[in-house]
């Protein structure tokens, strides 16, 4: 059904047209790698940082997607409290979240939270670059933050909501005869909403296509998109695979039992924030720093410094799987950076890289690998190229003004974006481009009912292609959501004089 992912990823580049992106994420989270894969496409760029098949970090020059610009767009951060942060940072050198924590404008529990969304509204936007050219390197930049994100829950996610359908039917082919049904001995399978839970019971009577769409009472387009998602996943899958796996799986082991007894800091606020706080930054430390010693700690005071630090955050004082697994890897680099000192070699390179950082800082040092790898294009905002579309509409500059909307939702498809792109595209050619941009804005208004622009996009557009009734009623919802534009009674009064 699919190519095996060893074959998906000796080829080191090509097009996401060929090699969809859902494809690359399930191969390099099945092979573990850790590498960077770079997405390019006009003007957008990003590059994705794995550790052992997760993505861990995702750089982008779309400004939108900046931790600041996200927590403003979500309502976590005033406008106001941004800007002072942001001109800080710059100043300063400080990452934004460590500011925003320094500040108590949020709380490193929260924070993490936030950069876990942050890092997958950025992954679930590169699904929709179907025509990106891709780049694995095997270069490795260090992430600011330590943040993972669950392949398997991306890729579900992304192919349902995301990945363009023609991809979908593109890439996901079968003839009607074809039963699909359960994988068994699935050990990471993805969180099931109930609409992809409701699609995989069905798949318990290993139905045809026709059969699924019948069962389940959903649309074509969900179906085929949730179980290519199931399939790429090793979820479902064809029967004969679905035998062939069933005669291989082994009993699994009896689950190990809860320990009792233990008295836990998972309800502790103040033990979790310094658990989560510990984690975001221990990757941005160096083993001096992670263990609060000096660069002259002699072999005891540093074995103390070890056995104090593994002590504050031990696992055993977390019941919570998420907070748990926090405190394994927190102890796992403080006895890397035990080890490290501990061997003359590792303390003395370590000493040598501190002291490149101090001339760094002064000025004379050459600047890193981390910033000869860095995107060097300017940060993409979508607010200034949706502006300088208005305005090159205001000078009847049609198809300069297209060009800049088509920018603008590139970088963030809101239908806002989407419907004045329509309305573009239409006064370019109108004789041309009618029909397509009717049905285009029929379909935003469907997925965006509250969206006055769209209606009155349309009803422009159907008035221009004389269909009087679309024309109307589009107005007169339009008219319903602004009830304080005149425009659009004077509009309706008139498509009634001449219809």
């Amino acid at each position: 059904m699919f190519p095996p992912p060893s074959q998906v990823l000796r080829q080191r580049e090509g097009m996401l047209a060929d090699t969809p992106f859902p494809l690359l994420l399930h191969a390099l989270m099945v092979e573990e790698r850790t590498c960077t894969l770079e997405l390019k496409v006009r003007q957008r760029e990003k590059r994705i940082t794995f550790e052992d098949g997760a993505p861990v970090a995702c750089h982008s020059n779309l400004l939108h997607e900046t931790l600041g610009k996200y927590l403003v767009e979500k309502g976590r951060l005033a406008e106001a409290d941004y800007q002072k942060a942001l001109a800080e940072s710059v100043s300063s050198g400080l990452q934004m979240g460590a500011l925003l924590v320094q500040k108590a404008l949020i709380s490193p529990f929260d924070l993490y939270k936030q950069l876990q969304a942050n890092l997958a509204h950025k992954l679930l936007d590169c699904f929709r670059w179907t025509d990106a050219r891709y780049r694995l390197i095997s270069d490795v930049e260090a992430p600011d933050a330590t943040v993972r994100a669950n392949s398997a829950q991306l890729i579900l996610t992304g192919v349902s909501t995301q990945l363009p359908f023609d991809a979908v039917a593109t890439h996901f082919t079968f003839t009607d005869d074809r039963r699909f049904g359960q994988m068994p001995g699935v050990e990471s399978a993805p969180k099931l909403s109930s609409k992809d839970a409701r699609l995989f019971q069905a798949l318990r009577q290993r139905p045809t296509f026709n059969e699924l769409l019948e069962r389940t009472g959903f649309d074509m387009e969900s179906v085929l998109r949730r179980l290519y998602a199931l399939c790429l996943l090793g979820v479902a899958g064809f029967v004969e695979d679905v035998d062939q796996r069933a005669a291989e799986v082994a009993a699994k082991a009896p689950p190990v039992a809860t320990p009792t007894g233990t008295s836990y800091s998972d309800e502790d606020e103040g033990a979790r924030n310094a658990l989560v706080g510990a984690f975001l930054s221990h990757r941005s430390q160096d083993p001096f720093a992670l263990l609060d010693v000096p660069e002259d700690v002699q072999p005891v005071a540093l074995r103390k410094a070890f056995l104090a630090a593994a002590d504050r955050f031990a696992p055993l004082r977390f019941l919570t799987p998420e907070l748990k697994d926090k405190a394994e890897g927190l102890l796992a680099a403080y006895a890397r950076a035990y080890g490290a000192l501990s061997e003359p070699e590792q303390n003395a390179l370590w000493k040598k890289r501190r002291q490149a950082q101090r001339e760094k800082a002064r000025g004379t040092g050459r600047p890193t690998a981390a910033e000869q790898f860095r995107i060097r294009t300017d940060l993409l905002d979508a607010t200034t190229q949706f502006d300088e579309a208005k305005r090159r509409l205001e000078a009847r500059n049609f198809a300069g003004a297209f060009e800049y909307f088509e920018y603008a939702c590139d970088i963030d498809p809101r239908p806002l974006y989407q419907a004045w792109r329509a309305w573009a595209r239409y006064l370019m050619k109108p004789e041309a481009h009618g029909r397509l941009v009717l049905q285009e804005l029929q379909e935003l208004v469907r997925q965006e009912p509250g969206l006055e622009e769209g209606w009155a996009f349309l009803g422009d557009v159907a008035r221009g292609e004389g269909q009087w009734a679309l024309a109307e009623d589009a107005l007169r919802k339009a008219f319903k959501l602004n009830p304080q534009q005149r425009r659009y009674v004077a509009l309706i009064q008139d498509i009634a004089r001449k219809r």
